[in-house]
């Protein structure tokens, strides 16, 4: 990785990771609050939840195979006919104890235990890789929501302002200032604004909808229906080194994980390829002894493989491709990352630029109309001339709105990008159960 992304700016802060709070930076306490009850009731969150526990489970016996067995069977048999049959086998009862051990040779118990373990952490970054995913589309839709609503009322102050022109146009026309055709121009620019108010309360509570779907319910929160300010930023974006910040990306932890469990199976695939030994016993009434009711038997068997036409062979060829292609998967899933959050340096400082020339703009437009006012209230400007400096403002709020959520949009995409949308940046290694 390179010493800086390609997107950042000369001015970006360095601050480290360890802010990872940073849907925080908007300062919404209903965002937080949404964020937080995400991840407790977020049914995909529950679902990976389960799945660590699970491989936890399995990573807590996977030496059991290596470990001392007992066991207990009981057998009853009948017959019929006066004859005595010596065979232990048609003993009328038996009742044993049965013990068995493989002993683990060249380390195949140690690849086996890595590679349960492994798993298990593969499926706690599945399950950091969901809350990174839940608690993007948390922020995005919640940022979208507040930026329809924000659209909302500028489209409704809009149409009013159009129709304080559409009845100048009527008063013009009445006099023979303007043409039938200007009124009718005027009454379509209106039923357009109102289309498009509907379609905007058609999307705000589709986006409601959504959030309540990412809580985990199908009820949304009633305070979101109710317009808040849009969430901006208020600090610079997190810089910092690539090969630190992406290292926190649950993706690129999982494929890194991958790698080393390649790597344990072919060190479990090669053990096959060599002898194993395994003690038993049997200890109990009815045992295999010939004139005794109660008796013990026992002794070791060693298995060595000497001809399977060249499966195990075949096995550890494909283990060390696997084990290849996990470290090419590797490196595929830093380039893209890399790349995700490069390009969400260059759209956040693209936005920011946008946003500053538009406030700017904006502030610049509601002095002129300021002035335009005091002249139509002094009777030395038309009120067409005030309404049209009023709808030029609705218009820039209009653009300063949509790089606002651009903005705010590619902040959250680098923090996903990166991964550092986890409180947690490292996984516990799982307890073994002996």
């Amino acid at each position: 990785m390179p010493s800086a992304y390609a997107g950042a700016s000369p001015g970006s802060s360095q601050a480290g990771a360890k802010d990872l709070a940073w849907w925080e930076g908007f300062h919404d306490q209903m965002l937080s609050s949404l964020v937080s009850r995400a991840a407790n009731s977020n049914l995909t969150v529950a679902q990976a939840q389960q799945n660590l526990a699970a491989a936890r489970a399995m990573a807590h016996s996977a030496l059991s195979g290596y470990r001392p067995e007992l066991g207990a069977t009981g057998i009853a048999n009948a017959a019929t006919g006066p004859r005595v049959n010596n065979d232990f086998t048609r003993r009328p009862l038996q009742l044993n104890l049965e013990a068995g051990w493989e002993v683990a040779l060249f380390g195949q118990d140690r690849q086996v235990q890595k590679s349960a373990d492994l798993t298990a952490q593969i499926a706690y970054e599945d399950l950091a890789a969901a809350k990174l995913a839940v608690t993007a589309e948390i922020a995005a839709n919640y940022v979208h929501l507040r930026a329809l609503q924000r659209r909302r009322a500028d489209t409704a102050d809009m149409i009013g302002l159009l129709e304080r022109n559409s009845r100048l146009a009527n008063v013009r026309e009445q006099v023979g200032l303007a043409t039938a055709s200007d009124t009718e121009l005027q009454k379509s620019v209106i039923d357009t604004a109102r289309s498009r108010l509907v379609e905007l309360e058609s999307e705000i509570a589709t986006s409601v909808q959504q959030i309540a779907t990412l809580e985990g319910t199908s009820t949304p929160t009633a305070d979101l229906s109710k317009p808040q300010p849009q969430p901006t930023v208020r600090a610079s974006l997190l810089g910092g080194r690539p090969a630190d910040l992406l290292r926190l990306r649950p993706d690129v932890r999982r494929a890194e994980f991958a790698v080393a469990q390649a790597g344990a199976q072919v060190g479990i695939a090669k053990s096959d390829l060599y002898p194993k030994l395994r003690l038993s016993g049997t200890i109990g009434i009815g045992a295999p002894i010939g004139s005794s009711l109660f008796g013990a038997s026992g002794g070791p068997s060693l298995q060595i493989p000497l001809f399977d036409l060249g499966r195990r062979k075949d096995v550890v060829a494909a283990s060390e491709a696997k084990f290849r292609e996990a470290g090419l998967a590797y490196r595929q899933a830093v380039l893209v990352a890399y790349e995700e959050a490069s390009r969400a340096l260059r759209e956040f400082n693209a936005a920011r630029q946008k946003t500053t020339l538009l406030r700017s703009r904006l502030k610049r437009a509601t002095m002129v109309r300021n002035s335009a006012d005091k002249l139509v209230q002094e009777g030395l400007e038309d009120k067409s001339k005030s309404i049209r400096g009023a709808l030029d403002i609705l218009e820039l709020r209009a653009s300063l709105t949509d790089s606002l959520e651009d903005e705010a949009r590619a902040l959250i995409a680098f923090y996903k990008a990166t991964g550092t949308a986890q409180q947690a940046s490292s996984s516990p290694v799982p307890e073994r159960r002996m």
